[in-house]
């Protein structure tokens, strides 16, 4: 079966900044059935995220006569990651019933405690993770400590508008940026950032609030460069986006000074971020970035909303939105969604499974620069085309990163490629479409 990486912190941060400057020119993208890789069974059709595939041998799994537990669980997985969490919940229980051997009940009881904490199910969830625990599962304290703390809080409780449209910021660093209301009080100018987990406020900010700690132990999240950072977390009473009305908001609090982003090297000038967005929030949406006026329209989503769509391309991995993209007219690859990355990176770690040819590529040095000035350097390679739905952009160059966190994405799908669209990122019917500006 495939493993997760379960030992990886369950937030990872990935608004980052580069003095790369990426040149892309987009077209549509043309991509042949024959340049789709498949695997021949449930667990390689899920190595090769072709999840939809996999989902498309239900009834082939489900009504033998004697099930496997194991392509029970990797069928389950499959569902999970395609959002599709009453169906996942289903059969992930089914594989149980057979009782698998030790391993597969440790990853099973791991998938279902994922699909209750993206269904903000804490007490449900806590339950499957300590379950997976006494399996052999290595999950952080702080993170069943989190779930306990959550587990009597109605979180997202919604009031007020279905939906508005939000004007937002779009200037250096090139990342979208609305004005939110926290608390009835305090006007804050927030990241729309869905390579977050989950929602952060800066330390400053949350003692103005006057947020307190719900959990006893601290949280370690990672820089996109795998640097560690301190954190706690807290309940936002209340979050006004426009006219929409949000109660009962976990956030985690991390220090100031690592929500600093370096703006100009050489004059040493500096954002302070104070807010970000992260996708446990934005999932509860479907989002419009309307990059041509500058709106973002957030409209709550409701469960008849949540039926995915034949031709999903939106899937969640490790508790973050993934979107099935191309490289080189070559599929299928996951990238993370992050509209709080300036850059399109790729996972250098995952350059050998990737159709580059780095003679013809040209492998050159770049500087990366991540949250609280951290500074890295990495790789970048030469016109290499990502494509995503419809279209493609050929980048003249895209750096890399590398950390020690392991990551089965190969990249980071940025603002870079994304502004030069509309982009309508949806929840309900986990797709993610672009139309060209």
């Amino acid at each position: 079966m495939r493993r997760k990486s379960i030992l990886a912190p369950l937030l990872l941060l990935a608004l980052a900044g580069c003095s790369l400057y990426n040149d892309v020119t987009v077209g549509p993208l043309n991509l042949l059935p024959s340049n789709i890789e498949r695997g021949s069974d449930i667990q390689s059709m899920l190595r090769k995220a072709d999840y939809l595939r996999a989902i498309d041998l239900t009834d082939t799994i489900t009504k033998r006569e004697h099930p496997n537990p194991v392509d029970l669980a990797s069928l389950g997985e499959a569902y999970l990651a395609a959002g599709r969490y009453d169906d996942a919940r289903k059969i992930l229980r089914d594989a149980l019933d057979l009782k698998p051997f030790r391993a597969t009940h440790a990853q099973v009881a791991w998938d279902l405690a994922q699909l209750e904490y993206l269904q903000n199910n804490y007490d449900a969830s806590l339950e499957w993770a300590e379950i997976a625990v006494d399996h052999g599962v290595n999950v952080r304290q702080w993170h069943t400590d989190f779930l306990r703390a959550m587990s009597n809080v109605q979180a997202y409780r919604f009031s007020g508008a279905p939906s508005d449209d939000i004007p937002f910021k779009f200037e250096h660093p090139v990342v979208p940026r609305i004005n939110v209301r926290a608390n009835g009080t305090h006007q804050i100018e927030a990241v729309i950032d869905s390579g977050a987990v989950l929602s952060i406020v800066s330390r400053r900010v949350a003692n103005e609030l006057g947020l307190q700690a719900i959990s006893p132990s601290e949280g370690t999240f990672f820089g996109l460069l795998g640097e560690p950072i301190q954190v706690q977390f807290a309940l936002l009473q209340r979050l006004e986006l426009g006219a929409i009305v949000i109660e009962n908001v976990p956030v985690a609090i991390m220090p100031d000074d690592k929500m600093k982003f370096l703006v100009n090297k050489k004059e040493g000038t500096q954002l302070n971020i104070d807010f970000l967005l992260g996708s446990n929030l934005l999932k509860e949406f479907r989002l419009e970035l309307r990059f041509d006026r500058k709106h973002a329209r957030f409209t709550r989503l409701t469960a008849k909303d949540h039926v995915a769509d034949r031709d999903q391309n939106l899937f969640i991995e490790n508790f973050r939105p993934h979107v099935r993209g191309a490289v080189n007219r070559k599929g299928w690859f996951l990238f993370v969604l992050d509209t709080g990355s300036e850059i399109t990176f790729l996972n250098q770690a995952r350059l050998a499974t990737l159709p580059i040819q780095m003679f013809g590529s040209g492998a050159h040095s770049a500087t990366l620069q991540g949250l609280g000035g951290a500074m890295k350097h990495g790789g970048k390679v030469e016109n290499v085309e990502v494509g995503i739905d419809r279209w493609a952009g050929t980048f003249k160059t895209l750096p890399m990163y590398e950390n020690d966190v392991k990551e089965e994405d190969v990249g980071i799908l940025g603002e870079n490629f994304l502004q030069n669209f509309n982009v309508v990122i949806d929840f309900g019917r986990m797709r993610v479409d672009l139309q060209r500006r």
